[in-house]
């Protein structure tokens, strides 16, 4: 007995500790490349170019910082980058929610097959719709401005986002409404009392999806784009890695990087527990 008492508190804590261990490990590689970028940006160029590698500069150079915010207007892109991501989030939300209750909730002829369109709709690459887009925001004159990436996301939403507010619904039990309908409660104030506040974990994971494509998109505003002063701060970062600066490798970059991940990684402490209780819903909804 007194060997087993023994043996018993050494399983308790060894296993969790290779747990532990195995989990380290396994980030190591994950974490490497963030390590890498920071050290890059706090190195001198004689650093940079050194053989063997320097893994950390012996004086890091936190100025480094801000000259690379001094070199270009980052505080505008910055404030573009924030107005697109709050209209884009908010047009996101809102109206995938109105689709996905739509599909979810309300009974109407050809329900089904409008909805397996609009899946269909996941299968098409982005670059396959991209040129027709180009082309239709040419002809309303949208070039160089912001609504061919904002105003999109007042249609709809996305069909994944659509697919994801729709399958939560089916899970919200039909009595809410039914009591809610009883009180004299219309259509929207059953979707705006009733399910919107039970969505909230869903709408969360939604939010934050739009929040870091629209954060970190590329693409998009490279195409619509062409004045240097309307550049979102993604672009601005483009552009300062494609301009040479006397005396400097790319540390310039490296700190700007470090700085455009900085609202991702923040926001994410934030709402981590919402993003967590929405995937395991909706992944649990029928």
């Amino acid at each position: 007995m007194s060997i087993q008492k023994r043996k018993k508190p050494l399983g308790r804590y060894l296993i969790p500790a290779l747990a532990f261990l195995g989990l380290v490990i396994l980030a190591v590689p994950f974490v490497f490349p963030f390590f890498w970028i920071l050290s890059s940006a706090l190195q001198t160029t004689t650093e940079q170019y050194s053989l063997p590698l320097t893994w950390w500069p012996k004086i890091p150079q936190w100025h480094n910082f801000i000259v690379a915010w001094k070199t270009m207007p980052f505080g505008l892109y910055l404030w573009h980058s924030v107005v697109l991501v709050f209209f884009v989030t908010l047009g996101t939300v809102l109206t995938s929610a109105l689709c996905a209750y739509g599909f979810a909730r309300i009974r109407f002829w050809g329900r089904n097959v409008i909805f397996m369109a609009v899946m269909a709709t996941l299968m098409l690459p982005s670059t396959v719709t991209l040129i027709p887009l180009y082309l239709i925001m040419k002809h309303l004159g949208w070039l160089d401005t912001y609504y061919p990436l904002i105003v999109p996301a007042f249609f709809g939403g996305g069909g994944y986002n659509i697919f994801l507010l729709r399958q939560f619904m089916l899970g919200i039990p039909q009595e809410l409404e039914a009591a809610a309908r009883i009180d004299g409660a219309s259509r929207f104030g059953l979707f705006y009392r009733i399910m919107l506040p039970s969505m909230k974990p869903a709408l969360a994971v939604v939010a934050w999806g739009a929040i870091v494509g629209t954060w970190s998109d590329f693409m998009l505003p490279l195409v619509y784009l062409t004045s240097i002063k309307k550049l979102t701060f993604t672009l601005g970062l483009y552009a300062l890695s494609q301009a040479s600066y006397s005396g400097w490798a790319n540390q310039l970059t490296m700190a700007m990087s470090i700085i455009s991940m900085l609202p991702v990684i923040i926001g994410f402490f934030f709402v981590q527990g919402w993003l967590i209780e929405g995937i395991n819903l909706t992944g649990l909804s029928r």
